[in-house]
C-alpha cells in the first residue's frame, strides 16, 4: 500500500483527524496563553490576592470614637484592603419622634471574606501542610511485603508478560 496504509485514491489523507485536533488542540492553547498573559495571571500575584484576603483586619475598617463604640470607616480604605470586603448591607429607615423632628437611622453592616480558606492554601504553599496518606494491611497492623530472589521476580515477570501477550492476541 502506497502513503503509509492509506489506500490511493481514497480520498482520505494521512493523519487528516489528528492533524485537525492537534491544530484545535494549538488554538485552544494559544487563546489560554494569550488571556493568562493579557490578564497578568501568575503564581505570586494569585498568592497576593490570597494574602490580602487572609491578612485582612477588621481594626482597618472601623474606628473606635470617644465613647469607646466602634463606628464603620470605610473612607480611608486601600484597594488592597477593599479587596477583602465580602458583603457590604446598608439599611437606612426614619423613626418617629414624639417631640421633634423624625430621625433618619442608618444602619451598615458588612462581613470581611473567609480568612481560613486563602490561609490553608496560603500554608500548603509554603509547605507548612503535608498530606499524608497512611497505607495498613489488614486489621489495620502492617504492610506485609514479600522478599522475593532474582529467579522468582523474573518468573513472576515472565508469567505477566505471557498473559498480556496471550490477552492482547485475543483481542
Amino acid at each position: 500500500m502506497a502513503h503509509g496504509g492509506v489506500r490511493p485514491g481514497s480520498g482520505r489523507r494521512r493523519g487528516g483527524a489528528n492533524k485537525i485536533a492537534d491544530r484545535r488542540r494549538r488554538i485552544k492553547s494559544a487563546a489560554t496563553e494569550r488571556a493568562v498573559s493579557k490578564l497578568a495571571i501568575d503564581k505570586e500575584r494569585v498568592l497576593t490576592e490570597l494574602a490580602k484576603l487572609a491578612f485582612a483586619n477588621m481594626a482597618d475598617y472601623i474606628e473606635i470614637g470617644a465613647d469607646g463604640q466602634p463606628r464603620l470607616d470605610l473612607s480611608a480604605l486601600t484597594r488592597d484592603q477593599a479587596a477583602a470586603i465580602h458583603e457590604v448591607v446598608v439599611e437606612t429607615r426614619t423613626e418617629e419622634r414624639h417631640l421633634g423632628p423624625p430621625v433618619i437611622i442608618t444602619k451598615t453592616r458588612f462581613k470581611l471574606a473567609d480568612k481560613r480558606g486563602p490561609l490553608v492554601d496560603l500554608g500548603r504553599h509554603l509547605g507548612l501542610f503535608k498530606d499524608r496518606v497512611e497505607h495498613s494491611g489488614s486489621d489495620g497492623g502492617p504492610i506485609e511485603v514479600k522478599q522475593y530472589s532474582d529467579i522468582e521476580a523474573a518468573r513472576l515477570i515472565g508469567r505477566l508478560l505471557s498473559k498480556v501477550t496471550k490477552e492482547a492476541a485475543e483481542a
